[in-house]
């Protein structure tokens, strides 16, 4: 992950109701990709109290030489998408001769798309397969 910045900063309790809380600075939410409604975990320990995501999901900074890399990678995949006329749904299809690429692919795409779904202001992923639900981390292949 990118580094994150170090810092220490004073901010007043506020109440309501009957909690108190604290504002979590810009920097942060930006840093570690927080939205309203994510959890994060509230640890206290001797003289000291710590807030961090339960899901870690800070951005990355991706290097060019990384980018040039990947598409280099990526050229060997394709991708055949329908759109199911019986049901609002589409099926993907990938297919490469790098079977290890192609596993990596989308085995990285499927773990990322909970993340990329929430960034466009949709809900939860779900996997399909024969009725039974299957969770993203079992690398579904989509």
């Amino acid at each position: 992950m990118a580094e994150t910045s170090k810092y220490t900063i004073s901010r007043k309790l506020l109440r309501s109701g009957n909690s108190l809380f604290v504002g979590v600075p810009s920097e942060v939410i930006e840093q570690w990709n927080l939205h309203k409604g994510d959890e994060v975990r509230l640890t206290v320990n001797g003289g000291t109290i710590q807030i961090q995501p339960n899901e870690p999901t800070q951005v990355e900074n991706i290097s060019e030489e990384m980018i040039e890399t990947y598409a280099t990678t990526m050229k060997g995949i394709q991708a055949r998408v329908t759109k199911d006329t019986e049901a609002p749904a589409i099926h993907i299809e990938f297919s490469g001769e790098n079977k290890k690429v192609l596993d990596m692919f989308v085995y990285n795409l499927w773990k990322n798309l909970p993340v990329m779904l929430r960034l466009l202001g949709l809900g939860s992923v779900e996997e399909m397969t024969g009725g039974e639900k299957m969770e993203p981390e079992s690398g579904g292949s989509g």
